[in-house]
């Protein structure tokens, strides 16, 4: 295995030898290797801005430490001008980019988040997402990224027009994880299948995506 891991592209066999190996000095220098072959020494950032559209989600990931219910007295969504003051401290701070954070279609579990939504104009968080995203772009100049969970095409394309890259965290393709007692079980939007597809739909659109 030694021998590749200096080469830009391991074979499928090489990489997945990697698998039965549990010496982490191993993992760790074929790692480096194959990140040194494809990137160099060289380390880029962007700086950005966290905009949390929303904490509500439909979701109920038991490791979550982002996503809350609804609370009293408290917005479900931050409001348009709430946005554009974070993103304005965000560009004076010297960001370029506005990395928008929300919760997996709250709008289909919350009440609330319904009627803030129509408040506002819209009759899903992701077109919200997209009027805002827009808005930063044009008051502020940050570019948006944004991170919507489990869309699909027609939104990912809606979206794109709004964005300059987009995201979904793939964190496991088990199904195991969906099952009662798991991290994910009752969470619908954390199905690997529908994850993966939301990534191969991305791909299809040409749209800069990350996955965690």
């Amino acid at each position: 295995m030694d021998g590749w891991i200096d080469r830009r592209r391991p074979t499928d066999g090489e990489a997945l030898s990697l698998a039965d190996r549990d010496d982490l000095s191993v993992l760790e220098a074929a790692a480096a290797g194959l990140r040194d072959a494809g990137h160099g020494r060289l380390v880029s950032y962007s700086r950005k801005v966290f905009i949390p559209l929303t904490k509500l989600c439909r979701d109920v990931c038991h490791y979550c430490t982002f996503a809350q219910p609804p609370r009293r007295g408290q917005a479900a969504y931050l409001s348009p001008e709430e946005v554009l003051a974070v993103a304005r401290a965000g560009a004076e701070a010297g960001c370029k980019e506005a990395l928008f954070t929300l919760g997996d279609k709250p709008e289909l579990r919350y009440r609330v988040a319904r009627e803030e939504l129509a408040a506002l104009g819209h009759d899903t968080t992701l077109s919200y997402l997209r009027e805002v995203a827009l808005l930063v772009f044009e008051e502020t100049g940050l570019l948006p990224h944004l991170n919507p969970g489990v869309v699909g095409e027609a939104d990912l394309a809606a979206l794109r027009e709004a964005s300059v890259s987009q995201g979904l965290m793939l964190e496991s393709t088990s199904r195991r994880l969906l099952e009662k007692g798991r991290c994910h079980h009752g969470s619908p939007d954390k199905d690997p299948a529908s994850r993966l597809a939301c990534i191969e739909q991305a791909g299809r659109l040409a749209i800069p995506f990350t996955s965690g």
